[in-house]
């Protein structure tokens, strides 16, 4: 007897393969365009910020916005989402 489908688990299993190597291999594949992605020292200093920030989770998530820090990072129109203000904001 096969058991039910069931979405939520799926969804679970699915999730825990999500690591950050797997995301940044990911990113890392995706093909440089000008003016739509960040070029790869703000890639790394947008990076850099979200490491310290206490709203990261498991090194890859953004608690405020629930998006992959490093996807976020890599589109150059992109804003932190911290509540505190934009802390990727050059000063």
């Amino acid at each position: 007897m096969t058991e039910p489908y069931c979405p939520e688990c799926e969804l679970r299993e699915l999730q825990s393969k999500i690591t950050r190597q797997s995301i940044e291999e990911s990113v890392s594949k995706m093909a440089f365009v000008k003016g739509i992605n960040t070029p790869a020292a703000e890639y790394e200093r947008r990076l850099s910020i979200c490491m310290d920030c206490p709203s990261l989770r498991s090194q890859i998530m953004c608690a405020e916005c629930g998006t992959y820090v490093a996807y976020r990072a890599r589109i150059l129109s992109a804003k932190c989402p911290s509540a505190d203000g934009d802390k990727w904001a050059k000063k």
